[in-house]
């Protein structure tokens, strides 16, 4: 009986205060310490509102919510009992400071003004709780973008300034740098290969490049990067993970020359020359038909000094066979009868190339060469002689310079799926041509001076490609849709001889039409290709050429020739393979009268 009047009794109370608070009414609201937030922007956050019954719950969401504005570093809210029981609501705030300067610390590669100008936060407003982290995430942002990694420490007023903003933040380095698989090539050459050194802001792009460019040697069957970035904050350690591949080649035994017949073959290659990155080789070929071997032998070394400026040399006896069909098609598609005609290069070159930054190289090069036509008749009477037929007869000596620059931000030489390429190239030369005869329909039709002169070549060349899907990143071996195109342009003034003008058609230029088909001293070539993946290294290919080449040495037989642009359409479709020997390319093409024609090629198109 006790307890349940006891229950009644607070009961009866509770109901009494409940009725004197909904009685109270708030007469007033006072804010105080406000300076650059309005008194408007406070009590539209707050609950509690004039006229309205007094609730101290009310009142402590109150100051949840204005600390939740991130305006102020305190808040008190006082109540204070009236006259006729009702109440004044005293809110005090105090404000953040007002911005006067934003002091960034601890950036290095990416300039001041782009991270402030990124910030949410900036001079003239007040500090704000709540723009800390987008501000932050701004920040971090920026850094991707740029292929950089960072975090920001700290971004509050400084104690002894509290106008001032002190941004700290945190970049990502690198802390060891290391490779490993490598069993034959040397750990220094290594080291040449990979130009991300431990201290460096870590770059995705920087460790990406020298991933690209260790591959690229093609020393290497894969490449991987191993990142561990557990061992110490702020920093990552970084290691070149590769699998070496066989670099030396040996072969003796019987090939297709150029011109589909048989030839007693001797080839001798080693890529990575006891590890150092040197190359050597030697090639011997002989053909069944005669006119001669060809030989070659030649030496690279990419590191030939501390700059890693590559030396390239070379000495020769090629043989040439000019109009004639790479494999496959018909070798009765020239300007001649003869199907032997040859031209012998007998010379050497040297040059010397310069990595400068990541992208681009410079070069500079010279090549002197003896030319020797053969396997044609000499004579120059067809009275006498009726087995005379067309042809192009230059012999002598030719000197050239070469000086260059090559922008290559493919993101694989070998197959490349992204990025673009540009080559420009001025080559000023010499000639000194000993007999000069141009034939047709057995009647000397030119006759080109002899002896000495000058000439300057200008060549261009673009090439750019796209593929869907994300980039290969640090997988370099994914197949990937590639989209692929090309634009060449080449200039000469001055007079060339015959075996040094631009040449077009063939496995490398406008497929559909015999090899040589267009010459000239000009030339516009353009290619669109869509190469897409049957298995890792092999791919279906669709194309379209597009080109020519005028304004050089006149018409000869059926090889009619043009003074002016006059550009011609091939198109078809192709495989690609790639083998231990290198990619090897079968392309059917066809010409703008429909007339189809097949390429062979060792080696990429583009």
């Amino acid at each position: 009986m006790t307890v349940r009047i006891a229950w009644i009794v607070m009961l009866w109370a509770m109901c009494l205060v409940a009725i004197a608070q909904q009685a109270s009414v708030i007469k007033e609201i006072v804010i105080t310490g406000n300076q650059r937030v309005t008194r408007a922007a406070i009590l539209a956050a707050m609950r509690t509102k004039v006229g309205q019954p007094y609730v101290q719950d009310n009142l402590d969401q109150d100051k949840n919510a204005l600390e939740d504005l991130g305006f102020f570093s305190a808040v008190d809210i006082r109540p204070t009992s009236l006259e006729g029981g009702d109440w004044r609501i005293t809110v005090n705030v105090q404000e953040n400071p007002v911005i006067k300067e934003i002091r960034v610390s601890g950036n290095t590669v990416v300039k001041t003004e782009d991270i402030l100008k990124v910030l949410t936060l900036k001079p003239g407003d007040v500090y704000n709780f709540n723009q800390v982290r987008p501000s932050a995430e701004a920040v971090r942002n920026l850094y991707t973008k740029k292929g950089y990694f960072a975090q920001v420490e700290e971004f509050a007023p400084m104690k002894d300034s509290p106008n001032t903003i002190n941004l700290s933040i945190i970049e990502l380095r690198v802390g060891t740098v290391g490779f490993q698989g490598n069993k034959r090539t040397k750990d220094w050459v290594m080291q040449r290969l990979i130009k991300i050194r431990p201290g460096d802001v870590f770059s995705i792009q920087k460790w990406s490049n020298d991933l690209r460019r260790i591959y690229n040697t093609q020393w290497f069957d894969s490449v991987k990067s191993i990142e561990n970035d557990q061992r110490e904050v702020g920093k990552v350690d970084l290691t070149a993970d590769v699998k070496e591949t066989r670099t030396g080649l040996f072969n003796v035994g019987v090939q297709l020359d150029p011109r589909s017949l048989l030839a007693g073959v001797l080839s001798l290659r080693e890529s990575n020359l006891g590890g150092t990155g040197k190359t050597v080789g030697i090639n011997f070929l002989q053909s069944t038909v005669g006119q001669g071997p060809s030989l070659d032998l030649d030496y690279t070394n990419p590191f030939y000094d501390s700059r890693d400026t590559a030396l390239n040399a070379a000495i020769y006896s090629r043989l040439i066979y000019r109009f004639s069909s790479n494999f496959l098609g018909t070798s009765s598609s020239t300007p001649t009868t003869e199907s032997q005609y040859t031209e012998r290069r007998t010379g050497g070159s040297l040059g010397f190339n310069r990595p400068v930054g990541d992208y681009l190289n410079l070069g500079i090069s010279g090549r002197f060469e003896n030319i020797k036509t053969s396997g044609l008749n000499s004579s120059t009477d067809p009275a006498t002689d009726p087995t005379i037929t067309n042809f192009i007869q230059q012999d002598g000596d030719v000197g050239v310079l070469t000086f260059g620059g090559t922008l290559n931000r493919r993101d694989v030489d070998l197959d490349p799926s992204r990025g673009d390429w540009l080559q420009i190239r001025f080559e000023p030369g010499y000639s000194n041509v000993t007999s000069s005869l141009l034939k047709s329909n057995g009647v000397v039709i030119a006759q080109g001076a002899t002896g000495a002169n000058l000439f300057g070549r200008v060549t261009a060349e673009y090439r750019r490609y796209f593929s869907p899907g994300p980039p290969r990143g640090t997988d370099l071996e994914a197949p990937r849709r590639v989209f692929a195109f090309r634009l060449r342009y080449g200039g000469i003034t001055g007079d060339v001889p015959f075996f040094e003008q631009f040449f077009a058609g063939g496995a490398e230029t406008i497929r559909g039409y015999a090899e040589d088909r267009f010459w000239g001293k000009q030339m516009l070539l353009s290619t669109v290709e869509y190469r897409h993946p049957i298995q890792k290294a092999f791919n279906l290919i669709g194309f379209v050429d597009y080109g020519g080449a005028w304004g050089g040495y006149p018409s000869v037989g059926d090889f009619g020739q043009s003074d002016k642009l006059n550009l011609h359409l091939g198109y078809g479709v192709g495989l690609s393979f790639r083998t231990p020997l290198g990619p090897i390319r079968l392309d059917l093409g066809f010409d703008e009268n429909g007339k189809s024609r097949t390429h062979f090629l060792i080696g990429n198109s583009f």
